[in-house]
């Protein structure tokens, strides 16, 4: 089990301890379920997403790139225990990951038993290592399973930006677009985090569309947003849930069932992975 710390210099990995016993078990007993990772979906109970070709990533951690052996590192020291960021264990060329936020750095008064005797500590240092790992990384598939992206964001530099907020500058040349008719004063500062998200999403979506493809997703939008629609082929947006169903509509989540014509909305969408026959 490995640990690393949070400062400046080059050498931030250290040995915490080594284990014959299974820190988290076999990964197929781990991840069961698994959807590659789609911006703004949910999973359900059970679910990881994944990400393929993780050490080719700008966002990939030196610890994807390193074969750890104990010899590399130096023993944590016990003034170093507050600097730990996250820690890892390896185990069979995998790598399980776990953020350690300082609620997770535990230092209270404890009675600890060492064989048949106990003894009392007046600053017991511990480290409360979760059931389940933050993420996973398979060497052999050069995968990397997660189930929270904000869980793995200190651990992996640069890979909230898979799912990141348009900053103001993006926002207001969104709102700028002919088919937005702003109300009610709506304005870059009305757009909350959430929107914010959902506008980064969809400003990438139309820079893959052609002018066709572009005026059929708004078409589709007129459809099942008629309140939304003008006389000059915008749409009104003058409240956050307005701006929401766009951006929804822009992604395509609108949906009529097959039997009943339900109209519906789908709350995350995850891509299919249809084999071949």
């Amino acid at each position: 089990i490995y640990v690393k710390l949070r400062q400046r210099e080059k050498s931030k990995f250290r040995k915490l301890v080594s284990t014959n016993e299974a820190i988290y078990g076999e990964i197929t007993n781990i991840v069961n379920l698994c959807s590659q990772y789609a911006s703004g979906a949910v999973l359900e109970d059970g679910e990881w997403f994944y990400i393929d070709k993780a050490k080719s990533q700008a966002y990939a951690s030196d610890v994807l790139l390193h074969d750890f052996e104990s010899v590399d590192f130096d023993s944590l020291e016990r003034k170093e225990f507050g600097k730990i960021d996250f820690l890892f264990v390896c185990s069979e060329k995998n790598i399980f990951f776990q953020n350690i936020s300082k609620a997770r750095l535990v230092t209270k008064k404890s009675i600890v038993r060492f064989g048949e005797n106990y003894e009392y500590k007046s600053d017991q240092q511990e480290i409360v290592i979760n059931d389940l790992p933050d993420a996973i990384y398979v060497s052999s598939e050069d995968r990397l399973y997660f189930r929270r992206l904000a869980s793995i964001t200190s651990i992996f530099k640069g890979i909230d930006q898979l799912y990141r907020e348009a900053t103001n500058e993006e926002v207001d040349s969104f709102l700028k677009n002919d088919f937005i008719s702003l109300q009610n004063n709506y304005c870059v500062s009305s757009v909350k985090t959430a929107n914010r998200k959902r506008i980064a999403l969809a400003k990438k979506t139309l820079e893959e569309l052609n002018d066709v493809d572009q005026k059929k997703i708004f078409d589709y939008i007129g459809e099942y947003c008629p309140d939304l629609k003008t006389d000059k082929e915008a749409f009104k947006i003058g409240t956050e849930d307005e701006m929401k169903m766009l951006l929804f509509g822009i992604e395509q989540r609108f949906y009529s069932t097959l039997v009943g014509g339900e109209k519906r909305l789908a709350n995350s969408v995850i891509p299919l992975q249809v084999s071949a026959d």
